[in-house]
């Protein structure tokens, strides 16, 4: 969809939407509004109407500006071709995809995943790094899964790459301090006791921490504040493999900088998943370093691999994503990269799958839908700032 197309088109604002002003919403809706949207330039809400199955949408002042004056179809405004620029692609077809906006094509009005296939480039399969296939395997899979609901489809994209293990491995490790000791960070151990000087150790308890082995710097920080995102680099080794990787890993902190914490999955459960090794940073040169350190050191480790994370090893066996600032993302209490990236994912198969799409398959809209909220599907690489315009337009 070039700037051309964009000129000479014909749009309207979606009549199956409502534009409700946040103030004329009952106290309920609006406190859940907010909830999703708590920025200070937030107009109000699209309402379905007529029966429409789209959901509600926040706002903001420039979106409602834009439904308001093309409520009567017409060409885009010029004030919207003057002020948006070189972002004029990506923002109209976000709001063409999110079903905001209408394009008029061959007699008829379209918006949501209808109106992908209309830039001409198809996000394909040919391989771009083990992190890539690892991610579109993901996604087709998904794809197939078309009776889950959107919750149940991201979990499953989530945890997609877990391995099966073996009734030999349940029967030799058969709780969580069997595993630790297999993996040699028992408390008794001597990889645990040589982390009593810097690192503090946070015990398992309910809630998130019940799933990880946990330390925390002595020297550094604690990961991510509301201002700043964290990075987290994963280190994903084959189950086989952890003890040695762990190992290296915990050798190679003595000669780290800015290494806020580190955590284990606990149990076969916590192996067995992909990202079961996290190590986390303030800072992204930090992380670099630090994989660059392991890389070499770990050589002889098989690589399981984790998708939807950037590169930073060939093989899949390091690779990392940046967490959100700290509360950044609204009406959810907690979340991560992966989580985030996953939970966007679900959202755009499920309308791919609703739409009957002729000109592409609901993966490559998936992915197409993402990369307008400036994630680089290709590489998973995060953009340095990325977090408020991905939120904004994801």
């Amino acid at each position: 969809m070039d700037g051309r197309l964009l000129e000479t088109s014909i749009f309207r604002s979606n009549p199956d939407y409502r534009l409700v002003l946040v103030d004329r919403l009952s106290e309920q809706e609006r406190r859940q509004l907010q909830e999703a949207d708590c920025s200070e330039d937030l107009y109000g809400a699209l309402v379905p109407q007529g029966g429409s199955a789209q959901g509600w949408r926040a706002v903001s002042c420039e979106t409602a500006l834009l439904f308001v004056a093309l409520v009567e179809a017409g060409p885009l405004p010029r004030y919207v071709l003057r002020r948006l620029g070189h972002d004029l692609e990506s923002t109209i077809k976000r709001l063409l995809l999110d079903g905001v906006l209408q394009i008029l094509l061959n007699d008829d009005f379209i918006s949501g995943p209808q109106v992908a296939g209309l830039s001409g480039s198809l996000p394909g399969w040919s391989s771009r790094g083990c992190n890539f296939d690892l991610s579109v395997s993901a996604l087709r899979y998904g794809q197939e899964l078309n009776c889950l609901p959107e919750t149940e489809l991201a979990h499953r994209l989530y945890s997609y790459g877990r391995k099966p293990v073996s009734p030999k491995l349940q029967r030799r490790l058969t709780g969580p301090a069997a595993v630790a000791r297999f993996l040699g960070i028992a408390e008794d151990g001597i990889l645990v006791r040589s982390l009593h000087r810097h690192w503090t150790h946070v015990p398992v308890s309910q809630g998130a921490r019940e799933f990880w082995w946990q330390w925390l710097s002595t020297s550094e920080p604690p990961r991510g504040t509301a201002q700043r995102a964290s990075f987290k680099l994963y280190l994903s080794p084959v189950v086989n493999d952890m003890p040695e990787a762990l190992e290296t890993l915990i050798g190679a902190l003595a000669h780290a900088h800015g290494v806020t914490g580190f955590k284990v999955g606990v149990g076969l459960w916590g192996i067995s998943r992909p990202d079961k090794t996290l190590v986390y940073f303030t800072h992204l040169d930090d992380l670099y370093q630090f994989a660059d350190l392991l890389r070499t050191r770990l050589a002889g480790c098989a690589p399981h691999g984790v998708p939807f994370s950037a590169a930073a090893s060939e093989n899949g066996l390091l690779s990392w994503g940046a967490d959100p600032p700290r509360g950044a993302v609204k009406g959810e209490r907690t979340t991560s990269w992966r989580m985030w990236v996953t939970w966007r994912l679900a959202e755009y198969l499920v309308s791919a799958r609703t739409a009957a799409l002729n000109t592409m398959e609901p993966w490559q809209y998936a992915l197409e839908r993402l990369s307008l909220a400036e994630i680089d599907t290709d590489t998973w690489i995060p953009s340095d700032g990325m977090w408020p315009a991905a939120l904004e337009r994801a």
